[in-house]
């Protein structure tokens, strides 16, 4: 079998199929042909009243019900079923037995009765069970007309309630033991900040007992401040009908910003209520209380109400109608899925499938390892945007060639920015993330302080200090200089004499003697070493010639064999160069007169030796650029040491797919001219590698202090204990 709908009356629907009354059974079936129920007079249970009744005839003959036996003036009889503390004030008679048949005792209950049944509903509150006390009292033909008079349940129910023989017919313990994954899940929630709060219909006891149970709240704690019950947010004074409300325009959700929320004690004539505290009041009960009993629909509204005036973002779990106020009041409401109305799941704002608390703490850890890789994703892709931005401003001010430019950019972005960083999406929670509490939401900017200033500041800095450094270290291996102007070259006479450029420009004087400047130079003379180490650098003097374009240069090295060596170029033979004078005294290179201007003699502008020099040690410079930053990328899968992270074949994947596309633009001819590169040699390429690799050290070395920062700043929470694997 399966208990479905409410538990206590499953509960009772299980002993009583224990009893061999069975729904179908004979038993049931001879019970109810004997003794018809009154559906007219019963009283549904309610969360005000905690009872409900049901009015029976008694056997005409005997005047019994079952084995109880009444008085011969009594018709009829009412089996009440509720809680104890509500009924234990109004019971006045007991059972005991007459001739071997229980019956009404005479002379009504005492007080050493009372205080041994109220002991008995102590001793199960104790264990944790809850307790739901069964009350008969004899009718009258009179009464029951009187009954089927009364228009109301609440005027039947204050006659079954009059002081008369409403006499204790049992005391039922009923068991609801929590899931197993509750009291670790709480626990979760403690050391993740979250506060459990236990709102509950039940008795005082029976929640104490069950919240020290599941962990909410500890043994030796002040049960006087942390448990309540909900007739402590009302007011002492007489049961009247008002209205009270809570200001929200203090909460932090724009959904509810401004609103007011009333809450109606007195929803109808059958429920009123005494009026609530003053908002203050609840306040500094809500704030400090984990466990609430005896509470009514109104008052679970109150208590979220509060919670919200506090600033705090609550999540509220219900299944019942009379939990769709508080659903919809709370910040994020939850309807179980299996148990809950439909009602419910309409006023909610998520559904929960299986019923279970630890899927919502599940979720909550979900939730935040989800935050968590945004934070990383938005560090690293603002890190190295802001990188290369600070690279390009870098090289602007300084007179540096640019590392990266134009489609590059573009390539760089689509294959390093963009898609590699979604691995992150898949990567694991951090060890801390269970272990602090929940952050701040009303001024949220993705990014905090420790992040800004001990993540991203360090790593645009380092990726500044590396990528320029090498940039200008292989410009310059390829050519002896690294300044823009000295590679572009100078049209000042002597230039490369002096070693100010690497190319000469010639040009002409206008009329007004403004220099005009070709657009490519006719001499460059560059030195070009192997390696760092190398004392004597190899020397590349390249002489301008009428047919530049025509010849072939190695697409590897640049080399143009002995094509343009000064022997081989017109100015072998002639003197083709004269110094001239412009308009501000400086002297420039000019063509002699003999020269025109279509047979000027010049080099390639794209293939010269500083020209292509530059392009292979750029092209060097985009493979760090490239390389490095889909590296840098495992250093941002952890806030801990990136040897320790978990393999990630998500992270894999990108990696490969980035390096392969690395190759194509390196290594297919029409994509290495159009994004204007150069293809890298083994040795270039090893050297390219090492940049990144250097980039990935210094990266771990600024996590030192970032973790250190994070320790700090979870420690001010005072929940945070880090764990040991955390650093390397």
């Amino acid at each position: 079998w399966v208990a479905e709908g409410n538990m206590s009356e499953a509960a009772l629907r299980v002993a009583a199929c224990k009893g061999g009354f069975e729904e179908d059974g004979y038993h049931t079936r001879e019970l109810l042909r004997c003794h018809q129920l009154e559906p007219k007079l019963e009283v549904p249970f309610s969360s005000s009243r905690k009872m409900s009744a049901v009015v029976c005839q008694l056997s005409p003959d005997s005047h019994t019900l079952a084995t109880l036996k009444f008085s011969v003036e009594h018709t009829h009889c009412v089996l009440l079923k509720g809680a104890p503390d509500r009924l234990f004030p109004k019971l006045g008679a007991v059972l005991s037995t007459v001739a071997g048949a229980l019956a009404v005792a005479e002379g009504g209950i005492t007080d050493e009765e009372r205080q041994l049944a109220a002991e008995s509903n102590d001793e199960l509150a104790r264990q944790a069970l809850r307790s739901l006390l069964l009350a008969v009292r004899p009718l009258t033909a009179a009464e029951v007309e009187k009954l089927r008079g009364m228009e109301t349940a609440e005027e039947r129910l204050a006659l079954f309630l009059a002081p008369g023989p409403l006499a204790l017919l049992g005391l039922w313990g009923i068991f609801d033991p929590p899931r197993s994954s509750v009291p670790p899940s709480i626990r979760m929630c403690h050391e993740a900040g979250i506060k459990v709060i236990m709102i509950t219909g039940d008795q005082r006891p029976t929640a104490i007992a069950i919240g020290k149970q599941v962990g909410i709240i500890q043994e030796g704690s002040n049960e006087d401040i942390v448990a309540r019950r909900c007739i402590d947010l009302h007011e002492e004074d007489e049961y009247l009908a008002r209205t009270t409300s809570l200001d929200r325009q203090t909460s932090p959700s724009s959904r509810k910003l401004k609103r007011q929320l009333s809450v109606h004690d007195g929803a109808g004539k059958d429920q009123q209520m005494k009026p609530f505290k003053g908002s203050e009041e609840i306040v500094a009960m809500t704030s400090q209380c984990a466990i609430w009993s005896r509470a009514q629909p109104s008052d679970k509204v109150a208590i979220v109400d509060s919670l919200v005036v506090q600033g705090q973002v609550s999540a509220m779990t219900g299944d019942g109608v009379n939990d769709a106020p508080a659903l919809k009041g709370a910040e994020i409401g939850v309807a179980m899925g299996i148990s809950g109305t439909a009602v419910t799941k309409n006023a909610a704002d998520m559904i929960l499938m299986d019923d279970n608390f630890s899927t919502i703490v599940a979720a909550v850890a979900e939730g935040r390892r989800i935050y968590g890789n945004v934070q990383k994703y938005v560090c690293f892709n603002l890190g190295v945007k802001g990188a290369e931005c600070a690279c390009l401003l870098t090289a602007i001010f300084a007179g540096l060639p640019l590392p990266i430019q134009g489609m590059q950019q573009l390539v760089n972005m689509t294959v390093t920015h963009i898609i590699p960083p979604m691995s992150i999406a898949w990567e694991d929670a951090e060890d801390y993330t269970m272990r602090v509490p929940p952050r701040e939401t009303a001024k949220d900017l993705v990014l905090n302080r420790v992040h800004v200033l001990y993540r991203w500041l360090p790593f645009i800095c380092c990726y500044v200090l590396v990528i320029m450094s090498s940039l200008c270290f292989n410009v310059w291996t390829h050519t002896g200089f690294f300044h823009v102007h000295s590679l572009i070259g100078s049209s000042v006479a002597g230039a490369i004499s002096r070693g100010k450029a690497a190319c000469e420009i010639a040009g002409h004087l206008r009329e007004d003697g403004y220099f005009v400047a070709d657009a490519a130079p006719f001499h460059c003379k560059c030195y070009r070493r192997s390696s760092f180490f190398q004392e004597t650098a190899d020397v590349i003097d390249q002489w301008g010639r009428t047919d530049p374009q025509s010849i072939k240069v190695d697409r590897w090295s640049g080399n143009a064999g002995s094509a343009f060596d000064k022997n081989n170029t017109p100015f072998a033979s002639g003197h083709h160069i004269e110094t001239c004078t412009d308009n501000k005294g400086v002297k420039r290179n000019c063509w002699s007169s003999n020269i025109d201007s279509f047979e000027r003699l010049l080099l390639d502008p794209a293939s010269n030796c500083a020209a292509y020099g530059a392009k292979l040690g750029k092209s060097m410079g985009y493979t760090s650029i490239q390389v490095g930053e889909v590296l840098s990328l495992a250093t941002f899968r952890t806030d801990g040491f990136w040897g320790y992270s978990r393999f990630s074949f998500a992270y894999s994947s990108m990696l490969m797919f980035n390096l392969s596309c690395l190759a194509m633009v390196l290594y297919i001819p029409p994509i290495t001219a159009l994004l204007g590169l150069a293809p890298l040699t083994r040795g270039r390429l090893a050297l390219a590698l090492i940049p990144p690799l250097v980039l990935i050290a210094l990266g771990e070395l600024t996590k030192i202090e970032y973790r250190n920062r994070l320790r700090m700043r979870h420690a001010l929470h005072g929940v945070w204990n880090p764990a040991k694997t955390l650093d390397p």
